[in-house]
């Protein structure tokens, strides 16, 4: 018995800790800044362009590395298969007045040593390693921009749920409602004291309430889903916003400041960016000069073979300086410099273009956003006041006093009122959400 017992128990609490095992993770998240922070640090994308930013810097040093000293040891064996012949004076040789064919050399020859090579005037090197540093401050700004948009992107879904999860809550005390004045409806309708038109008109109002209700919930689901995969959550994981919008509420909003725009930037680096590369292109046109030397041994044998004797090699070295003018490229750099032109002139109209585009979308925000929050105050007072005066009404068709039909408008225009606040609202968010990733 005490067996069993034991062996309950073990089980109890395998069977549990698996259910827990199986349960989702819940993270809560309490207001949009928060939302905002984790995508910055989670975010995937995020990731993505901070591995590209460590990728560019690696390649600026690499650049810069081709100008300091070069060193290269190395080993080379020749097998020469058949000697060159060198005709020489008969007299030489013992015999006068005929020529000889000489060979020099041995069948095989050795050569170890170390190699040093610099560049002393090598422009294009130099500007290689500005395009690279170039290079790094386009990720840069590439990286700040898709910050910039992520946060709206975050505000936007979130606040995107936070409406959807308001008006869940409105829609359960329309659905009662609803569901009330449908049951009043129909016993009137069997009782002879009210028409089909009411009864149909108040299955319709129960009706659309199902179907907000639903488009709601549908809503908010997408938006959390979205919201999750900006956040850089696991599928498994589950998200909820603690924070709430009580009904007809009128969110405070942003201020007039916005901080620079932040997706110019990497327009601005990318005309730097071609005007650097253009400097480049004109660059292979200038000579380059560059110092060698090489330090090592030769061994040279009749047989195969190789020996490390104190004998056997003979000391090899050597220094050179060499002089490359480009004299005739067939005008491939004639023509890769008017590209190149053509490119920084094409980084100066996209420039311009989205400076005045900024511009533009920024005054657009700012009248919106003062425009929305006056549609949003207005809709939500309404909104408050349809509510009283349905109360109102269904006070007054239980004392008999106002009849069903009237009751029943009361309700539609409740239900109007209900989606302009919401629509309003959510205009409004969406509208801040914009200002707020320019704080």
């Amino acid at each position: 018995m005490k067996k069993a017992t034991v062996g309950g128990l073990l089980l109890s609490l395998a069977l549990a800790q698996a259910k827990a095992q199986s349960q989702p993770d819940t993270v809560r998240i309490a207001s949009v800044g928060a939302a905002i922070d984790g995508a910055l640090l989670h975010n995937p994308t995020q990731a993505v362009y901070q591995q590209q930013l460590r990728q560019a810097q690696y390649n600026y040093k690499a650049a810069k590395g081709l100008r300091l000293p070069q060193a290269s040891a190395g080993f080379t064996g020749t097998d020469n298969l058949k000697l060159p012949v060198t005709p020489v004076p008969g007299e030489l040789v013992g015999r006068p007045g005929t020529t000889y064919y000489a060979q020099f050399g041995r069948q095989y020859a050795y050569t170890a040593g170390l190699t040093l090579s610099q560049k002393l005037f090598d422009w294009p090197t130099v500007l290689q390693a500005k395009v690279a540093q170039g290079n790094v401050e386009l990720n840069r700004a590439q990286q700040a921009a898709y910050a910039q948009t992520l946060k709206e992107q975050v505000a936007q879904l979130y606040f995107s749920a936070l409406i959807a999860k308001a008006a869940l809550q409105i829609n359960q005390l329309d659905a009662r409602l609803a569901d009330t004045v449908q049951t009043l409806a129909r016993q009137r309708l069997q009782a002879g004291t009210a028409d089909l038109l009411s009864a149909n008109q108040a299955a319709i109002n129960a009706s659309n309430v199902r179907q907000n209700q639903a488009q709601s919930q549908q809503l908010f689901d997408q938006s959390l889903e979205n919201l999750k995969v900006l956040l850089g959550e696991k599928p498994t994981r589950e998200l909820c916003l603690t924070e709430t919008l009580p009904p007809g509420a009128v969110p405070a909003g942003a201020g007039p400041a916005l901080q620079p725009d932040k997706t110019l930037a990497p327009y601005e680096t990318q005309l730097g960016l071609a005007a650097t590369q253009s400097r480049l292109q004109r660059a292979a046109a200038y000579p380059a000069i560059a110092a060698s030397a090489f330090l090592g041994n030769q061994q040279f044998r009749d047989d195969f073979g190789l020996s490390f004797g104190a004998n056997a090699w003979r000391p090899y070295q050597y220094i050179g300086l060499s002089i490359n003018v480009p004299l005739f490229t067939g005008f491939a750099n004639y023509n890769k410099n008017r590209s190149t032109e053509a490119q920084a002139t094409i980084a100066q109209l996209q420039l311009d273009q989205a400076r005045d585009q900024s511009v533009s979308r920024d005054r657009l925000l700012l009248k919106n956003q003062a425009a929305y929050r006056d549609m949003v105050s207005s809709s939500a007072t309404s909104f408050r006041l349809y509510g009283d005066n349905l109360r109102l009404s269904q006070q007054k068709y239980r004392e008999g006093v106002l009849p069903l039909d009237g009751y029943l408008r009361a309700f539609q225009d409740y239900l109007m009122a209900e989606n302009l606040y919401l629509n309003n609202l959510s205009l409004f968010l969406a509208n801040y959400a914009s200002l707020l990733a320019r704080q």
